[in-house]
């Protein structure tokens, strides 16, 4: 090989280190730990997107090591033992983290570059918009709600500021600061205003149902949203903007767009199920996002969908024209899993019924409890009510096989409710199959719901899930019985009520 060649391949060599070299490093010291796990988030294309945690496992007395390689440096989240450490970590920084749940005075020590406004980040407990809505309740002008936020927004940047004044914090950290602040307060008064719109959407005969929308507060929406932008690319590297439920983009989405259309008198009209309604978000977010928002919101928006185990094939189209816009995505490795989860789903729901997925003729004119337990007159039955919504329910799925056996055997009847809308009829059939619900099935209409409503629940709605036995002679032996989970006590108290 000619000398100039062999440089060459030793000069792309040291590239190759250099660029695989840590842009930056944080060491993990629990006291006391010999095994546990953590959730780590590291930023994708220095961008807070939650979608990319992962959970690691701790061994041993040696610090675990967490390397941040490019385009990984920004807002980090670690939790472990039900605490979150927040830090903003920059090219070239070298951070060690200590926890010590014994030591009651420092349970916590940060060291490293900004030290102390990384223990000022991680006190900081800015919690999801939404739980926070109350807090503002009695706020009844819009003048009153931005005053309000305003000054929880100073109490806090006041903390950042003095540690800034005294060079306790660089200008990077600084800037990061104030801009999630910006954008979390901005998301605050996003999110309350949304939720005072969204009920002059209700059905009139709704208690919650407001005819009105306040006109100031309109008016502070659309002074929010041109104050801080939904399209602002730095905004992305901050939790302020992306808070794991993505509140300040969706309310721009799903409110805040729809209000302008109202306002202006071309709204149209709603969608007819939530496939279109998925549709027309995505929609939204291409005609009024530009790139790299766009990408962001949207492949937010899908993992955060696809999560749900609702909607797929809506959402596998959706992935698709994804990958077909955003073909080199940072994001698209973290969303394939879910979708490929997807294909198998719309796999498996395209098959018929098995004989053991048994639906209740006629079922939609059964509006009474007692009707329905006609049915199974002289039985014992073990009833689940649920929803395609409700994630705790279909946790509960993947006992259902061996639940199932246990009921035959003991010639108990397995009856599963759905409370669910009108317009998810299709996902609640597709959902028997995909997680093989074998037994009765009933979708509820809204008589039965409101009979079911009360006598479990006083009335007050549903709260879900709900396990019921009925005895042979028909009676409520338990109200709120075991899940499919417990599994040994369940089967203990449903053996009380076998013949």
């Amino acid at each position: 090989m000619k000398r100039s060649g062999l440089l060459l391949v030793l000069w792309c060599f040291v590239l190759t280190v250099v660029a695989q070299k840590p842009q930056a490093t944080i060491e993990l010291k629990v006291a006391g730990l010999e095994e546990g796990l953590v959730n780590i988030l590291l930023p994708v294309n220095h961008t807070v997107f939650w979608g990319a945690m992962r959970t690691d496992t701790l061994r041993g007395k040696k610090p675990f090591v967490i390397s941040l390689h490019e385009n990984q440096t920004g807002f980090v989240s670690i939790s472990i033992f039900n605490r979150e450490i927040k830090l903003f970590v920059q090219k070239g920084d070298a951070l060690r983290v200590t926890i010590d749940e014994e030591n009651e005075e420092t349970p916590l020590i940060i060291e490293g570059n900004n030290r102390e406004g990384q223990l000022q980040l991680t006190k900081a407990e800015l919690l999801y918009p939404g739980s926070l809505i109350m807090r503002y309740k009695n706020d009844t002008t819009a003048a009153l709600l931005q005053k309000h936020v305003e000054e929880d927004k100073q109490v806090r940047l006041n903390v950042f500021k003095l540690l800034y004044e005294q060079k306790k914090i660089d200008k990077a950290f600084y800037d990061f600061i104030v801009l999630t602040l910006d954008y979390y307060h901005a998301s605050l008064i996003s999110e309350v205003i949304a939720s005072k719109y969204a009920t002059t959407l209700l059905e009139k005969d709704n208690p919650f149902y407001k005819p009105v929308f306040p006109a100031d507060f309109g008016t502070l929406w659309e002074k929010v949203y041109k104050q801080y932008p939904v399209n602002n690319p730095p905004a992305l590297r901050t939790f302020g903007y992306s808070d794991k439920f993505n509140t300040y983009a969706g309310d721009y989405i799903s409110g805040y767009l729809g209000w302008q259309k109202n306002k202006q008198g071309s709204s149209p009209a709603p969608p007819a199920d939530p496939a279109a309604d998925m549709k027309e978000m995505f929609r939204r977010i291409q005609n009024n996002m530009q790139p790299p928002v766009a990408e962001f919101v949207q492949a937010d928006l899908l993992y955060s969908s696809l999560q749900l185990e609702e909607n797929y094939k809506a959402l596998g189209l959706l992935f698709n024209d994804f990958k077909r816009r955003y073909p080199q995505s940072a994001y698209t490795a973290f969303i394939q899993p879910l979708a490929d989860k997807a294909i198998a789903y719309d796999k498996k729901v395209s098959q018929p019924f098995s004989p053991e997925q048994k639906i209740i003729p006629n079922y939609a004119a059964i509006n009474t409890f007692r009707d329905l337990m006609l049915l199974f007159k002289g039985k014992t039955v073990y009833i689940e009510c649920w929803a395609t919504w409700c994630i705790t329910c279909k946790d509960q799925f993947d006992h259902e096989a061996e639940l199932h056996k246990y009921l035959q055997s003991k010639g108990v009847e397995h009856l599963f409710i759905s409370v669910d809308v009108e317009n998810k009829e299709s996902e609640w059939k597709e959902l028997i199959k995909y997680f093989d619900l074998k037994g009765n099935h009933i979708k509820a209409n809204e008589r039965l719901i409101r009979d079911l409503s009360r006598i479990f629940w006083n009335g007050k709605g549903y709260a879900l899930p709900l396990y019921i036995i009925i005895d042979a002679e028909g009676k409520i032996s338990e109200a709120d019985a075991l899940a499919p989970a417990d599994r040994k006590k369940l089967y203990q108290q449903i053996g009380k009520y076998v013949r």
